[in-house]
């Protein structure tokens, strides 16, 4: 079958889900902290909390960049 959408949990090492959401937001790019209704599932996998990602049939190729070029710029700046 055609996958028709994607969610994607982020983390990146030692950056509270909130912070990281913050700074990608100021890079053009949504995502949304927290537990997203599964904290159950958080509890049992040991995550306090992750960044959600969405994709959907009207993203493209362009926001996959733009995310993937957030995140890296993300990990650089908050490794610093």
């Amino acid at each position: 079958p055609r996958v028709k959408s994607v969610v994607l949990a982020l983390a990146v090492d030692d950056v509270h889900p909130h912070n990281l959401s913050q700074f990608m937001d100021e890079h053009a790019v949504c995502v949304r902290p927290g537990h997203h209704c599964a904290k159950p599932l958080m509890r049992v996998l040991g995550v306090g909390a992750t960044a959600r990602a969405s994709f959907y049939v009207y993203n493209d190729t362009d926001d996959v960049d733009a995310l993937a070029d957030a995140l890296a710029e993300a990990a650089s700046f908050f490794s610093s």
